[in-house]
C-alpha cells in the first residue's frame, strides 16, 4: 500500500493505517526529540504528544500544501520546543554516542570526545540553530524539508545554517581538541 493509500485510510478512521503511515518516522522522530531535549523520558513524551496530535488533527492534513513527512516533523517540532522551553534537561552523551565504531580503544575514545564536544557545542547554540543542524546534519533533510518543517524560507534555512555553523566553528576551533568534524566535508582543524 503506498503512503497516499494509507493517508487517506488513517482520515478515515482506520487505527492500522494510521500505524502503518507514521512507523517510519518514529525512530527518526525521537532522534530529534532526544538531541532537542537531551533526555530519554523528555523525548518519548514529545514522540508520543506528536502522535496524538498527528492522530487527532490527521483529517485536516492537506497534501497539496506539505508532504505528511514535513507536516508530521512540524508538530512533532512544535511539541518538542514546548517542553524544551518549560524545563532544562540533563544531557546523557552515552545513549546517543555510537558504540558501533571500529577501531582502536584510544582512537574510539577520541572519537567519542569529539563528539562530546560537539553536541555541547550544538547546545550552546539558540533552539533555531540547534534546530537547522540537528535535522541538516543529523537527519539528512535537505534545505526545502527543513524550509516547509519550520514553515520559514529556504532563505532562513540557509542564513540559520550559516550563522550556526559560524558559531561552531569558533567554539570548535577555540577547544581543546583539535579536528572535530560536524559531518564528513566539515571538519575543523585547529592546527
Amino acid at each position: 500500500m503506498t503512503e497516499h493509500e494509507e493517508l487517506i485510510k488513517a482520515q478515515s478512521g482506520d487505527h492500522n493505517a494510521f500505524n502503518s503511515l507514521l512507523k517510519p518516522y518514529i525512530p527518526s522522530a525521537y532522534q530529534v526529540a532526544y538531541m532537542l531535549l537531551r533526555e530519554r523520558a523528555g523525548a518519548d513524551d514529545a514522540v508520543q504528544e506528536a502522535l496524538i496530535r498527528t492522530y487527532k488533527s490527521i483529517h485536516r492534513f492537506n497534501p497539496e500544501i506539505a508532504s505528511f513527512k514535513t507536516w508530521f516533523h512540524q508538530i512533532l517540532l512544535h511539541v518538542t520546543w514546548k517542553m524544551a522551553k518549560r524545563k532544562r534537561f540533563f544531557y546523557p552523551w552515552k545513549d546517543i554516542l555510537d558504540k558501533s565504531r571500529d577501531g582502536q580503544p584510544e582512537q574510539i575514545y577520541l572519537q567519542e570526545e569529539n563528539q562530546k564536544e560537539l553536541y555541547q557545542c550544538i547546545h550552546k547554540l539558540s533552539l533555531k540553530h540547534q534546530t537547522v543542524i540537528i535535522l541538516y546534519y543529523m537527519q539528512d533533510l535537505s534545505i526545502s524539508e527543513i524550509a516547509s518543517i519550520l514553515t520559514v524560507s529556504e532563505g532562513t534555512v540557509k542564513s540559520r545554517l550559516h550563522h550556526a555553523r559560524g558559531e561552531l566553528k569558533k567554539q570548535l576551533l577555540s577547544s581543546s581538541h583539535g579536528d572535530i568534524s560536524l559531518k564528513e566535508g566539515w571538519t575543523w582543524n585547529k592546527n
